[in-house]
């Protein structure tokens, strides 16, 4: 997880993981504007925030962010 995070500020990205309505929300942003976010379902965040995280950070990199 911390390489996905260190790879994330690398890549000049901010990352904001909070909770709405229930649900895990993990962001990606860059100068304060969100680029990619995701909700996890109840209870899986724990099992699946670095597999999504990575999965967004290779999103972003094919879209050349």
């Amino acid at each position: 997880m911390r390489d996905l995070i260190e790879k994330a500020l690398k890549m000049g990205f901010t990352l904001s993981f909070s909770e709405e309505g229930g649900f895990s929300i993990i962001r990606l942003l860059r100068n304060n504007q969100v680029v990619s976010n995701c909700s996890l379902g109840v209870g899986s965040f724990s099992e699946s925030v670095e597999e999504t995280l990575q999965s967004m950070l290779l999103d972003a990199e094919r879209r050349g962010l």
